[in-house]
């Protein structure tokens, strides 16, 4: 079992730099930002997202702790709108060198449980389209395709 704790300041300041390079690489990867301004236009969402950092209202930063190892196994955050009654994943990640040993699953599996606990009724996400890997996942932990977003670059 995945164990969701939150993440203390310092864990909070290494995700973060961390999280902002991988956002910049993913969006250029996708298209929508140049490679020139990506770190930029990553950092800046960050900040719209997350004015307050950590104790962001509404959302939530958990380190995914293996229960029986007590293992950091990745991270997770979440955005919580009550009042849609509605979980936001912003971001999920195993760490690659835990991947493929059904912790996904499991995190996704307790976030399941901790949406429960809130009366929460859906689950949202995005998922880029070149990552297939996380789209298979979530595909297999009953998540549906709601919207296609498709570019022909030319």
């Amino acid at each position: 079992m995945i164990l969701l704790k939150p993440m203390t300041g310092a864990e909070f300041n290494h995700w973060i730099q961390e999280s902002i390079k991988e956002y910049a690489e993913e969006k250029t990867k996708a298209g929508n930002f140049q490679q020139e301004t990506s770190l930029e236009q990553a950092e800046q969402e960050f900040k719209q997202l997350l004015p307050e950092g950590k104790e962001t209202k509404n959302h939530y930063l958990f380190m995914l702790f293996q229960e029986e190892s007590q293992e950091v196994v990745g991270n997770l955050w979440i955005h919580v709108k009550e009042e849609d009654k509605e979980i936001f994943i912003y971001d999920i990640k195993i760490l690659e060198s835990k991947r493929g040993s059904g912790y996904g699953k499991e995190a996704l599996a307790s976030l399941d449980s901790f949406a429960k606990e809130m009366a929460i009724s859906k689950i949202s996400l995005h998922v880029f389209g070149h990552n297939k890997i996380a789209i298979s996942l979530y595909q297999k932990t009953g998540y549906e395709i709601t919207n296609v977003l498709m570019s022909k670059t030319l």
